[in-house]
Formats: structure tokens, sequence, C-alpha cells
């Protein structure tokens, strides 16, 4: 699951608000992976709730990066419903 979120990397942005969120998730990935593999308690969090596990693992994103994650999964969310 986790590869699919860092998968985004392999597309072309379209925005430098999308070049800024990428570049942060990059820089992250190695420290979430590292907490998810810590416990079977922090995988299952990060399935249900991947923006409630990146916060809980204090990967130091910027309030604003968050947002700009949350709305994206949001958006997703409302059109695979």
């Amino acid at each position: 699951m986790l590869g699919e979120v860092f998968d985004l990397g392999r597309r072309k942005p379209q925005t430098a608000e999308s070049d800024r969120l990428l570049d942060h998730l990059n820089k992250v990935e190695r420290d979430l992976q590292r907490w998810i593999d810590e416990s079977p308690r922090n995988a299952d969090f990060f399935r249900r709730d991947p923006l409630g596990a990146m916060r809980a693992a204090g990967l130091n994103l910027e309030d604003d990066i968050m947002l700009e994650l949350e709305m994206i999964t949001r958006s997703i969310a409302r059109k695979l419903k």
C-alpha cells in the first residue's frame, strides 16, 4: 500500500505545488516505511488511516503539505465511490 502512495512520483506533476508535495513525500518515505515495519499495529494504522499514521510517525511534514495530501486523498475517495 505504501508503494501506491509514493508511486505518485512517477507521474508528471502538473504544478509547482505538486512538485513540493512529491518532494516532501519522497523525503519521508524511508522514515515512514521504517515506522510501518516496527509493528503490525503501525502497519494496520497506516492501512486504515494513512494521514493519521503519518502524523503519528512524527514525520515533520508541514501542515500545508499534510492539508494538501488530505485534500487529494479525499478527492480520490469521492471519485472511487
